[in-house]
């Protein structure tokens, strides 16, 4: 605690050594009425000063002590070379002063029509995605889910080699396979202390699965993949018994839950894509109705000044959905 203070102590006494150097200059700088204030000044670059409100504005809440010291003498150290780099770059690329504008305007234009959009976005996008529109975009849109590796559902079980109640735990994994339910094996694993990797209420890679197994890598271990049942492998201390329930092969269509946040993603940027077409679309009617745009091309002109008042959902989709409704009624005529 003592150092603490001292270092502190010692830093707030370099800090107003510094600023004492740095009152002259910046008292004859122009511009900011702060730089009246001499107490304020942290740093000064030729007739540019730092000021003290400035590095408190940045500075992130909860610092103190040393980290606080710390962030004060990076935040100085930086924007002084940020200055001399200016400074330099004024010297160097004076030629290139008119390209270095357009670039900061096209960039500056960028950012407000970036903030444009997310204003209309957040004001009307509609973020829940029901199971109904999954299952109806999965369906339109299965061809590009396509697997690049296989992947898995299945529980593994790791016993020590003394293990003895072998049936018991055989019979509690073949009912894995009738119920989906991994509750009787976790009892037993839990009553004779044995470790289970449950993959189960996921898919996994069957890479990861295997890494759960003592498997070699000269294997592909792929033949495994057409088995049913229980499977075991054995070490010199430990015995593994192991069920896959479910195989997605590679090159097939992933099940619906390993691409489901995809697919929210992905409808979600359709949607704010609608969003911006549209308002963008109704911005060049209302100024083409107002005689605002004046263009020779005059099929240009009317394209702008037409107006879609119905942007349907895509044809894929829209179909998907109502074959999904016309299985759910069929689904209900029949119970």
């Amino acid at each position: 605690m003592y150092l603490c203070k001292l270092i502190m102590r010692k830093v707030a006494y370099i800090l107003v050594w510094v600023m004492a150097l740095v009152v002259v200059g910046c008292s004859m700088s122009e511009g900011d009425s702060r730089r009246d204030n001499v107490d304020n000044v942290v740093a000064r670059v030729d007739r540019k000063c730092l000021m003290r409100d400035d590095v408190a504005r940045d500075m992130p809440v909860g610092l103190t002590g040393v980290d606080s010291i710390t962030f004060v003498r990076m935040y100085v150290d930086n924007w002084v070379l940020n200055q001399l780099k200016m400074r330099r770059a004024e010297e160097v690329l004076s030629s290139y002063e008119d390209e270095i504008e357009r670039l900061v305007e096209g960039y500056r234009q960028s950012l407000i029509m970036r903030q444009l959009d997310q204003y209309y976005v957040d004001r009307a996008i509609d973020v829940e995605i029901t199971d109904k529109q999954l299952s109806a975009y999965y369906r339109a849109n299965s061809a590009s889910f396509k697997l690049d590796h296989n992947m898995v559902r299945g529980v593994i079980v790791k016993a020590p080699r003394t293990f003895r109640n072998t049936a018991t735990l055989g019979t509690a994994l073949k009912g894995v396979a009738k119920s989906d339910s991994t509750d009787e094996v976790a009892a037993l694993v839990e009553k004779h202390k044995l470790h289970m990797t449950d993959y189960t209420p996921q898919w996994v890679s069957y890479s990861d699965f295997l890494s759960n197994l003592p498997t070699e890598r000269s294997r592909s271990y792929t033949d495994l993949l057409d088995k049913s049942g229980v499977q075991q492998m054995t070490t010199d201390d430990a015995l593994f018994y192991f069920i896959i329930l479910d195989v997605a092969r590679k090159g097939s269509v992933a099940p619906l839950e390993c691409v489901e946040s995809d697919i929210r993603r992905r409808l979600y940027a359709e949607r704010r894509a609608e969003i911006v077409s549209g308002y963008e679309a109704e911005l060049k009617r209302e100024a083409v109705t107002k005689g605002r745009v004046s263009l020779k091309d005059t099929v240009l002109l009317n394209a702008m000044g037409y107006r879609n008042e119905d942007v349907p959902e895509s044809t894929e989709v829209r179909e998907a959905a109502e074959n999904i409704e016309e299985m759910e009624v069929d689904t209900v005529t029949m119970e």
